[in-house]
């Protein structure tokens, strides 16, 4: 099995620890000992070999991704560590490492990106494992089961059962908190964006499904393939248009660190009896459930207030309300357009 971890996003969502040159798969918060990345690649070993990683980023993040798996004594061929000369999405960078793999074999692929979070990661190589029987049929996905309605992702609707899985009858977008609650109450999963494919099948998908993609990556040169291909996902532009697609449940204690509430409640930090979530001692007086992170030595309270994400970095403070992270990257866009360099760099961080 070739193992494909795609690598290149800005993370907006979760400036400001996030930033377009720093972005939030790489970064390490207070108590980390690795990225977010390097787990990443970490649960990879557990399914194959370092030379059965292909590994797509962007060119701004070779010297990022090469110093990471230096600190982790891991050695991926040259040739495997793919640089995408602009963001075109996941529909590309998937293509891109097929079209690598099979220069030298057709195989099953395993698709991952490097911004899950996964608690038990032998429970997931052991059920990624367990899919390549099925993926001689299709593609197939990994489901995860809902504890709570979540906007934040999108969802599989499942058919009938198949081979340790299920067929799915329809993919679903981010929804509405109503419609989430409605997707859990009739048994909807979580899509993971997690993959198993053969490398043939996915290219003759691309061919049959978006002609585009396919047609733009007929050249060996790369940076024309970029240049021609449309900005599109994977899910949107063909895993949504197949028929035989199949979903096989996965229970690992998996999340998306999409957003504040699902980092940071992952990572090293302390939650208390009125459930606020802190890693340093800062003072919480009549609040709750709030987020703070603060990488100052600052004495920071919180009086009196709820649901708050609080981030204090060295040049940016983010205070946002937990129901609106998801605007966040609005914020950004604002920076972006009046060439606030703080949207790409940190600022004055030694």
């Amino acid at each position: 099995m070739k193992l494909i971890v795609m690598a290149g996003g800005s993370g907006t969502r979760l400036w400001p620890l996030s930033r377009t040159n720093y972005p939030k798969q790489f970064i390490k918060l207070s108590g980390m000992k690795k990225s977010v990345f390097q787990e990443t690649i970490s649960r990879c070993l557990l399914i194959g070999e370092q030379n059965d990683i292909y590994l797509v980023t962007s060119e701004n993040y070779s010297e990022l991704v090469n110093e990471q798996l230096k600190e982790m004594n891991v050695s991926i061929p040259y040739e495997q560590i793919l640089l995408e000369p602009e963001a075109k999405n996941t529909l590309p960078a998937i293509m891109y490492a097929v079209q690598t793999i099979r220069e030298k074999t057709d195989d099953i692929c395993a698709v991952f990106s490097s911004d899950h979070i996964v608690d038990n990661p032998q429970a997931l190589a052991d059920t990624v494992k367990t899919a390549e029987t099925l993926a001689s049929s299709g593609f197939v996905t990994f489901g995860i089961k809902p504890d709570r309605p979540e906007t934040g992702y999108g969802y599989i609707k499942p058919g009938n059962p198949l081979q340790g899985g299920f067929e799915v009858l329809e993919f679903k977008e981010k929804p509405d908190y109503d419609t989430a609650i409605r997707y859990v109450e009739q048994g909807y999963l979580w899509n993971s964006g997690i993959f198993v494919f053969q490398s043939e099948q996915f290219e003759d998908a691309v061919m049959n499904y978006n002609p585009e993609v396919y047609e733009a990556f007929r050249t060996s040169d790369i940076e024309e393939s970029f240049d021609k291909t449309p900005s599109i996902s994977v899910d949107y532009g063909l895993i949504e248009k197949m028929d035989n697609v199949y979903c096989v449940p996965l229970d690992a204690g998996w999340s998306d660190f999409g957003t504040f509430g699902t980092f940071c409640e992952k990572q090293h930090a302390k939650r208390d009896e009125a459930d606020n979530v802190q890693f340093g001692d800062e003072i919480m007086l009549n609040s709750a459930k709030n987020i703070v992170y603060s990488e100052k030595n600052k004495a920071i309270a919180l009086i009196g207030v709820s649901d708050l994400v609080v981030v204090d970095m060295d040049d940016a403070l983010l205070i946002c309300h937990k129901d609106q992270t998801q605007k966040v990257k609005d914020a950004v866009e604002i920076l972006k357009k009046r060439g606030d360099s703080r949207v790409d760099d940190y600022i004055g961080k030694q």
